[in-house]
Order: structure tokens, then sequence, then C-alpha cells
């Protein structure tokens, strides 16, 4: 998000001796964020509680009115935390930037105002406060929106990020360079790169000077005040430079593969630049294990149920529509490539005009494509044009969560120009996957090489949590 910068003297400075320096990692940012929010959410409940019993004559102390409430301040903090995370409120790349992330707490209180006014028309008269929730929302939007530009503003500045050291100016440390400049999360502040090649030193690489040779690592580390070292070096370690990142750790600075610094930025692996290290980008390791298979066969089919009810209620209405519109069928059919690269018939909605590639050749979708119908451009900004895919999970030729289903022409294209790309085949195709909400659609080549960075992410990572993580956002991204 931010554009590459120079080396600046306040990066280079010695810090301050004897200052206590608080550098969270990305863990301690992300429970720093949940833990003030609901700090600030069950303040203004409780605030919103003893203005409510003022406004009726009863001037219980607010302490009290704290103790009198938990259960609703318990409520309303799990409300939020859940509509938060389906916002992405506390993805760190989003909680950096204010004009990403206030419109995001404007769709969270949003949402909680027209979830309220549906319980209150439901409720019996008279049952459910109205000046208590209004002045909660306005108290909730002040506090939020203060704290949270309070760490946009501070939190993510120099003085807080991680100072993190590039060992290698090679295309390893070059790649984490740029990701570094062009993935801003207020993580880590970049001091420079070390490299034993004499004619890098010296140099600027993404913004940031190659300062000297490898030998002088742990001078550099003192020097700099660093927390934390990336190694970028995919020839071997030396024993002399392993001893050198030996004495960093006992000096306390964290010691990471370039791989592992590079995903933790960016939630991709950098597949084109990964040459013949194949085990950085490949899934290699111990498949998943039978219990978790069938944890995820067990949650297609829940999940594959509840959107079997929503595609029964909205088949007539959709149907209609497109009906309506050209005469044309309703469904559209097209084969995918499934687990393995075994060919299935993928079910959609059509949002499309009727024969939209009579050629026979696959053709890449526009941003404003044409041939996409009325109908279709609000089914597929919906995601209704999807729900047809529900049979498929059901089927078992798809899952919930995974790499989106590739045309088998497609694949061989990208496959030819795109190293690894046949491994996203490895797992089944899903409805919704990490790609899809950290990236959206593909209309490119180019889209296609960062869709794959994080579907090998997924599949590297795969777990119920991460599932449930993309299938919540993923309903985030419908509603806010």
């Amino acid at each position: 998000m931010a554009s590459p910068r120079p080396v600046t003297k306040a990066a280079l400075a010695r810090p301050t001796p004897g200052r206590i320096q608080f550098r969270p990692v990305e863990s301690e940012r992300r429970l720093l964020l949940v833990g003030i929010d609901l700090a600030a959410v069950g303040l203004s409940a409780a605030a919103g509680f003893y203005l409510w019993n003022l406004r009726a004559g009863d001037p219980t102390p607010l302490p009290a009115t704290l103790g009198q409430n938990l259960e609703w301040l318990g409520a309303m903090g799990a409300v939020w935390l859940a509509l938060g995370l389906a916002a992405g409120l506390y993805d760190l790349r989003v909680a950096a930037h204010p004009r990403v992330f206030l419109p995001r707490v404007g769709g969270v209180l949003g949402v909680e105002l027209v979830g309220y006014l549906a319980v209150y028309f439901f409720a019996p008269p008279l049952s459910l406060p109205r000046f208590f929730y209004l002045a909660y929302l306005g108290l909730q939007a002040g506090l939020v929106g203060a704290w949270r530009l309070a760490y946009a503003r501070w939190l993510t500045g120099p003085g807080f990020r991680r100072r993190l050291l590039i060992l290698g100016a090679g295309w390893a440390g070059t790649t984490l360079a740029e990701a570094l400049a062009a993935e801003d999360r207020g993580l880590y502040e970049p001091v420079g790169l070390v490299d034993d090649d004499p004619a890098k030193q010296g140099r600027e690489v993404a913004g940031l000077k190659v300062l000297g040779p490898a030998q002088k690592l742990t001078d550099f580390v003192r020097g700099l005040g660093v927390d934390e070292v990336a190694v970028a070096i995919t020839d071997g370690l030396s024993p002399e430079l392993y001893q050198a990142l030996t004495e960093c750790w006992g000096l306390g600075v964290h010691v990471e593969p370039m791989p592992v610094v590079y995903e933790r930025l960016t939630g991709r692996v950098p597949v084109q630049h990964i040459g013949p290290n194949w085990a950085l980008a490949a899934p290699v390791g111990n498949p998943p294990g039978q219990l978790w298979q069938i944890t995820k066969r067990v949650m297609d089919l829940a999940f594959a149920a509840a959107g079997g009810v929503v595609f029964g209620v909205a088949l007539p209405f959709v149907a209609l529509a497109i009906w309506l519109e050209d005469r044309g069928p309703v469904f559209y059919r097209q084969v995918r490539c499934g687990q393995g690269g075994r060919p299935f018939e993928m079910i959609k909605f059509r949002s499309m005009v009727k024969d939209a590639e009579a050629g026979g050749r696959p053709v890449w979708a526009a941003a404003e494509d044409p041939r996409v119908t009325r109908v279709g451009r609000v089914l597929r900004r919906t995601h209704i044009d999807e729900l047809p895919q529900v049979i498929n999970v059901l089927r078992g030729e798809m899952s919930i969560v995974g790499p989106r289903p590739e045309r088998p022409e497609l694949v061989a294209e990208l496959e030819g120009q795109i190293p690894f790309y046949r491994a996203r085949l490895a797992v089944k195709p899903g409805l919704t996957g990490w790609a899809q909400v950290n990236y959206g659609y593909g209309r490119s080549v180019e889209d296609a090489l960062i869709k794959l960075q994080y579907d090998l992410y997924y599949i590297k990572h795969q777990s119920l949590w991460l599932d449930l993580q993309v299938i919540w956002r993923t309903f985030g991204r419908l509603i806010l």
C-alpha cells in the first residue's frame, strides 16, 4: 500500500540506551486491537445504560451499572468481535490505514443498527430501550473510531515497528524488500540489507541500502537496535554466519527464514521468485490427517445444507428474472478441474448472455464485461450466481473453502506460464477461498499469479480456523 521509501537517518539511528522499546509482534498487535476494541464497546454500553437510567431518574453510578449489565456487555462485545472479524478489522493491513478501516467500522455500526431495529420490530412493545441503543452506538462510534485513529497514527509509526534487517541482497532479499515497501501493515521498519557481494554493498534495493558484509552482522544488529533478522540466503549458511545468527538469537533478536517473513507480511507464497528452491513454495510435509479430512467434509456438508436452503428459496425468483431478460437457460454448466486435475461439471446461475463463448475458446472476464446481463451484474455483485455450487459440494466435487476451480484449457495455459500452478490442484476447489477474500476476481495471467500465491498459502496452512476465517470474511464481504 505504501510506496518505496529511502533509508532515513531515523531508520539508522542508534536507539536510546536504557529506553523501554515497545515493538509488538503481529499476534500482540491483534490482541491489542481486540482488547481495546472490546474495552471501548463495553464502556460505551455501560455509559449508554447509565445515561438511560439517568434519563429515567435513576442515578445509579457507572461502576454499579457495569455490574448490573454484564450479560449485555458480553453480548455486545461478542457481536462487535464477530462483525469486526467479518469486516477484516483485525487484518493489520486494514488497521494501519484510516481510509480503509473507517468505512468498515461504519459498516459494522450500520449492521448493528439494522440488526437491533429488526429485533426491536419483532419484540413486544416497550421491551427494548431505544434511547440506550442510540446512545450506545454514538459512544461506540466515538470511542472505537478514536482508538483506531490513535493506533494508525502512533502505534504504526517507526518507533513502534519492529526493526528488520535482511540478510542477503539476492532475489530473496530483493523480493522481501519489495514486499516491505508495498505491504504496509505498520509492523516492520526495515533498516537495510547485508550481503558479502562487494558489487551490491552501498547500493539500494527497493529503497533500502545494502549496509555491508555479513561478517559484520552482529555489529549491525547491535548498532541499529534490530529486533528481527530475515535470512534471505538460499545457498546455505557458512559456519561463521551460523555462529553470527546464533549470537543474534542470544541477543534476543528473532531470526526467521525469508519465506516465513514474506508469508506473514503478505499472506502469500512468492512462487515467481522461488527458482530451484521448490520446497519453499510447494505444500510439502505431512499431508492433512484423516481426522482433518473428516472434519472438513462434515463442515462442507453442514454449510452446503444451509446454503441449499438459501438456494431453494432464491431459485424461483432468480430463475424468473433470468428467463424474463432473454428467455435463456437458468443454469450454466461448465467443465472445471477438480482435485488432482479430475474434471467435473460446475453449476452456476447464468449471468452472461447465451452463447457467451460461441467460438469455444476461453476468454478472461473483463471488469465491465459486455457479455454480462443486467440480472447477471446483480447476481455477480451479490455472489448469488455461485449458489448452485452447493450441489457440487454435496456431490463431493468441491469444498466450501479452497482454490476456485479453473477451466482445463486455462489450467494448461497457466501452468506453462506460472511455476507451481498445478500445485493448487492438490486440494478440492472451493466455493470461496483465501485468494477470494484477499484479492477477488482474476482477469489476467498476472491476477492468476497473485491468486496462486494466496492459494498456496492456504494449502500450506489449511486448518479449521483458517477455513472458518475465510467463510466468515466471505460473509462479511456480502453484508459490509
